[in-house]
């Protein structure tokens, strides 16, 4: 049993040792994906609480079924990666479809050593390692308020669950394990906060989570076993169902050799140059000839990009008009919205169009533009096709003295005074839909602005209106 164990556990680590890495390299900088080192933990706990009140079972077993099923898996697993992480990989961050692959492809290792049968008794454990996936702690985590504190907060939220699966021998059982946990878990995030309110975010994921945990389960446990003694094996081991079969060993084995060549992602290495006498804080100031029409500030945003982030949007409009930005000389507006935060991680770990409400978007292939001072920014065309609405995005990261910063401007096609810009709003129910529409539309519906494989079909009409503020805001921060 532990040799099978340890054979299916080196071969997760080896088959996804490059998402293992950018998990690892994102809970260092701060990111909520620390709770994705816990869950192995928690379906622990909920694996042991199942097997001690195991009970029998008929000797019916079929190592066929466990292949072909395991083989499915296996392959499903590659598909994942190599197909749905490379289509969304604009999406990577907030996605992770590896981590569900990875899961996927640890309950298929199960099935080929183990067997479909046991593998499946431990239904609940399954459920709880895929209900928790990185977008649905995104967003719970979201709608909770973000930061630190709601954080620890999903973690115990999570405890509970899984508090509720390792003791639940019935369902009064469950609930009870479920309330300790919150409890514990609860009266432990406040003394945390108390106590250490600057510590790091996978902190406040892991104490009160675990320790709400072992609390249920320990006062469950001496429960049970009240009057009894407390040995935690004090039944023989059944032996394994399922017999030895060296097919599927192989097949674990060449499944995880295959799984680690394939790429995880396509970094798209957005960077975010260090500028000279560049300083993040204030508002931009208005560049010549513009003139301020408004600003505004959007609290909400901290709850997707983190508590020391902040969103900012100004319109300006021209003093005078150009017959080179319309023939009319009407005074164009533009629009400028400003993500900033403490690094460039901050910044990035939401994609850009994630943030707005676009119904159907469709993006062209970037145009490089080159601002100076080191500065690239990235000229596209969006088009929101079922509302019939265009406009002309450049879009640049730049870090200084006191953080970093993503700055989008935006000139929409219609050049009355009335025209519409897009509205800062995430809308995740349209966002799920947008990329349901990619997955079985393609290019219909394309949210990645780096992306060269869409129709070249919009050419860009306000180049060079962007460029020249662009220029002008640079050239007045760097000055």
């Amino acid at each position: 049993m532990v040799a099978r164990g340890t054979l299916i556990a080196v071969a997760v680590v080896v088959a996804f040792r490059g998402t293992v890495l950018e998990i690892t390299e994102d809970i260092a900088r701060g990111s909520f994906l620390g709770y994705l080192m816990l869950m192995p933990v928690l379906a622990g706990f909920a694996a042991i609480g199942i097997a001690l009140r195991r009970g029998g079972e008929l000797p019916i077993h079929d190592r066929q079924t466990d292949v072909i099923v395991g083989l499915i898996g296996v392959a499903l697993s590659m598909a994942v990666v190599g197909l749905l992480v490379g289509r969304y990989r604009y999406h990577y961050e907030l996605l992770h479809l590896d981590v569900l692959a990875a899961w996927l492809f640890l309950f298929s290792a199960c099935v080929l050593v183990f067997g479909l049968r046991p593998t499946c008794r431990f239904w609940p454990v399954w459920l709880l390692l895929f209900g928790a996936a990185p977008l649905v702690y995104g967003v719970t985590l979201a709608a909770l308020g973000g930061g630190d504190i709601a954080a620890g907060v999903v973690m115990i939220l999570i405890a509970a669950v899984t508090a509720a699966i390792a003791t639940g021998r019935t369902v009064a059982r469950g609930c009870a394990a479920a309330v300790i946990a919150l409890a514990v878990g609860g009266l432990c995030l406040l003394v945390l906060h108390a106590a250490l309110p600057a510590a790091r975010g996978i902190v406040y994921q892991a104490v009160p989570s675990v320790t709400g945990l072992s609390a249920a389960c320990a006062v469950m446990y001496l429960y049970q076993w009240r009057g009894g003694t407390l040995e935690p094996l004090d039944r023989p081991l059944a032996a394994l169902t399922a017999g030895q079969s060296y097919g599927a060993l192989a097949l674990v084995v060449s499944g995880a050799a295959v799984l680690a060549l394939i790429p995880v992602y396509e970094d798209y290495g957005i960077e975010s140059p260090e500028v000279a006498g560049l300083t993040i804080m204030g508002s931009h100031p208005v560049p010549p000839g513009w003139q301020l029409l408004s600003e505004d500030e959007y609290p909400w945003a901290r709850r997707y990009l983190g508590s020391e982030s902040t969103l900012t949007r100004q319109l300006i409009r021209a003093e005078h008009g150009n017959p080179n930005w319309d023939k009319e000389s009407r005074r164009r507006r533009v629009v400028v919205d400003t993500v900033r935060g403490e690094d460039p991680y901050s910044i990035n770990n939401v994609p850009e169009f994630v943030l707005y409400r676009l119904q159907q978007p469709r993006i062209s292939p970037p145009t490089f533009i080159d601002l100076g001072h080191g500065v690239t920014a990235r000229l596209n065309v969006v088009l929101d096709d079922r509302r019939l609405l265009s406009w002309t995005w450049l879009s640049w990261n730049w870090s200084g003295a006191g953080g970093s910063e993503r700055i989008a401007l935006i000139a929409a096609d219609n050049h009355l005074s009335d025209a519409e810009f897009p509205p800062l709003q995430p809308h995740f129910t349209a966002y799920l839909g947008n990329l349901t529409n990619q997955l079985f539309r393609g290019n219909a519906v394309v949210l990645d602005s780096h992306s060269y494989a869409v129709e070249a079909d919009l050419a860009p009409k306000d180049e060079d209106l962007l460029t020249t503020v662009a220029r002008a805001m640079v050239g007045a921060r760097t000055s």
